[in-house]
C-alpha cells in the first residue's frame, strides 16, 4: 500500500529564535481523549493495532444492539426474505426513538425491515422485524442472546430489546461487541445492507416509495456531511443518553488489500464554544484511527527475490567452489513503517550439507526464515543461481575414495589379510611337518 501521510506537529513551527519545534512521534496512534473504549483490528492479518481502556468492562450497548439483531434476523430468515409482515398496534406501541413511520395495517417484507433497521437504525423496523420472525420481542431477544452466547461466544452480554433503547438490565462489553462485529463482517448479506447509502423501499398498501438514508455519517452525507469517509464500508453508529456515542465501522484502503474494524464506545460529544455543530467524537475518533492505520501500517517486502542471501560450498567441480542462493519468492509482511527493515529484521538460513556438483540453476539448497524479534514473518526456499558442472575426474576419485571407506571394501581387505595370515601360518606349519618327516625317528623330539 502506498499512502501520502501528513504527520502532525506538536510544538508548531520553529520559533523566531530558530529553535526547532518539537515534532510528534509520527507513528504514535491518536489519543482519543473523549473516548473511554476504542479498538482497531486488521482482518487480513488477524492483528490488533490499537486498544484504549479495559474492553472487558461493562458498557451500555446503545445502537450496537442492532448488529446482533441483524445477524439473528438474517440467519433466522434464510431464503425467506420476502416474508410478509402486517404492522399492528401492539408493535407500534413499543416503538420509541428513531423511526421511519410505518403504519398500522401496513404490509411490509422482512427484507425491507432489515434494510430500514440496519441502514437507518429505525427502531420501528426492529420491532416489526422481531415480531415477524418470532411473534414477540421476548422470543426474538432470546434468539439473539442464545446465538450471541452459543454461536459467537460472547461471555458478558445480555440483550433485552432489539433496538438499543435504554434498559437498566441490558449490558455488554466492548470485547463482546468486537466478537459480534467480526461475525457480522463474515456475513455477505449483512455487509451488503449496512454499506447501502440510500435504500429505496418499494411502495406498500399504505405508502408510496420511501427513500431511507443511512444514518451512519461515515457512510452518508444526508444527515451530516462533515464526517463522510470514503473508505468506510459501514456497520453501525448511534448513541443514547446513558451510553453516550458509539460507532462500529469497517473500512478498507484504496488498494483493497487491508480491511479494518474500528469499535468506539462511550464517546462524549464536544460542544464548541463558538456554538457551531456538536462534534461527534465517535466519528472523528474512527476517522483518526483509520487514517493512522492506513498511513502507518502496510505490506512491506522484508526479503526480495533478487537478494543474494548466502553462498554454499560445492564439491566435485573444477570450475567453482560455491554457488550463491537467492529466495525462490519474495516475502512481504504486514508491518508498521516504524520498523527499520535493515536493523530490526533478521534473516536466518538452514542449508543443505555437503552439496555436490552437478547443481542446476533453481535447485533448492535450503530455506531462509525472516524474523522480527521472536516473531517469524515468513520462510522461503533458497535456490541456486547458476549451473555448476561436475568434474568426472574428481567424481571418479571420490568414488574410489568412497569405495575404500565402504564396509564391503574394509571387510574384504580384512578377510584377505586374515586369509593371508592363515595361509602363511598353515604353510609354515606344513613346511615344519615336512622337515620333521625327513629326520630319522630316533632323532625326533
Amino acid at each position: 500500500m502506498t499512502a501520502l501521510c501528513v504527520l502532525p506537529l506538536v510544538g508548531g513551527l520553529a520559533n523566531a529564535d530558530g529553535d526547532d519545534a518539537e515534532v510528534a512521534d509520527p507513528y504514535a496512534p491518536p489519543t482519543l481523549q473523549e473516548t473511554t473504549y476504542a479498538y482497531l483490528y486488521n482482518f487480513e492479518n488477524d492483528t490488533e493495532l490499537y486498544r484504549k481502556g479495559d474492553i472487558n468492562l461493562p458498557v451500555y450497548p446503545t445502537s450496537t444492539v442492532k448488529i446482533m439483531a441483524g445477524i439473528t434476523a438474517i440467519e433466522a430468515l434464510g431464503d425467506d426474505m420476502d416474508r410478509k409482515i402486517t404492522v399492528n398496534a401492539e408493535m407500534l406501541k413499543l416503538v420509541s426513538g428513531n423511526r421511519i413511520g410505518f403504519m398500522e395495517g401496513e404490509v411490509v417484507t422482512a427484507e425491507q425491515m432489515l434494510y430500514a433497521m440496519l441502514v437507518n437504525s429505525a427502531n420501528d423496523a426492529a420491532i416489526i422485524l422481531a415480531y415477524g420472525i418470532s411473534g414477540s420481542i421476548e422470543d426474538f431477544v432470546q434468539l439473539m442472546n442464545d446465538k450471541a452466547r452459543d454461536v459467537i461466544g460472547v461471555k458478558a452480554t445480555y440483550f433485552t430489546n432489539p433496538t438499543g433503547m435504554h434498559d437498566d438490565a441490558m449490558y455488554t462489553t466492548t470485547a463482546d461487541i468486537i466478537k459480534i462485529a467480526k461475525y457480522a463482517y463474515g456475513m455477505p448479506k449483512f455487509m451488503e445492507i449496512v454499506s447501502t447509502q440510500m435504500y429505496l423501499m418499494e411502495e406498500t398498501n399504505l405508502s408510496g416509495f420511501r427513500k431511507i438514508y443511512n444514518r451512519n455519517c461515515l457512510l452518508s452525507k444526508y444527515y451530516r456531511g462533515d464526517y463522510y469517509y470514503e473508505n468506510a464500508l459501514g456497520m453501525n453508529a448511534g448513541g443514547t443518553v446513558q451510553g453516550n456515542y458509539c460507532s462500529v465501522t469497517v473500512a478498507r484502503n484504496k488498494d483493497g488489500d487491508l480491511t479494518y474494524l474500528c469499535v468506539i464506545m462511550d464517546s462524549v460529544a464536544v460542544e464548541p464554544e463558538d456554538g457551531s455543530d456538536t462534534i461527534l467524537t465517535n466519528y472523528t475518533g474512527a476517522i483518526e484511527l483509520f487514517e493512522w492505520a492506513f498511513c502507518t501500517y502496510g505490506y512491506r517486502e522484508v526479503l526480495s527475490q533478487k537478494s543474494v542471501v548466502c553462498e554454499v560450498p560445492v564439491s566435485l567441480s573444477s570450475t567453482s567452489d560455491y554457488v550463491t542462493l537467492v529466495p525462490k519468492d519474495s516475502i512481504t509482511a504486514y508491518l508498521s513503517s516504524e520498523i527499520d527493515l535493515k536493523n530490526d529484521i533478521k534473516v536466518t538460513n538452514t542449508l543443505e550439507e555437503n552439496v555436490k556438483a552437478p547443481v542446476k540453476k533453481g535447485d533448492v539448497l535450503g530455506y531462509a526464515k525472516v524474523l522480527h524479534g521472536d516473531v517469524e514473518l515468513g520462510r522461503v526456499e533458497l535456490i541456486a543461481t547458476a549451473d555448476i558442472e561436475r568434474s568426472e575426474f574428481l567424481y571418479t576419485l571420490e568414488q574410489v575414495s568412497e569405495f575404500t571407506k565402504s564396509t564391503f571394501f574394509i571387510a574384504t581387505v580384512v578377510s584377505i589379510v586374515v586369509l593371508s595370515v592363515a595361509y602363511v601360518l598353515i604353510n609354515a606349519r606344513m613346511r615344519q611337518k615336512r622337515l620333521r618327516s625327513r629326520v630319522p625317528r630316533q632323532y625326533r623330539r
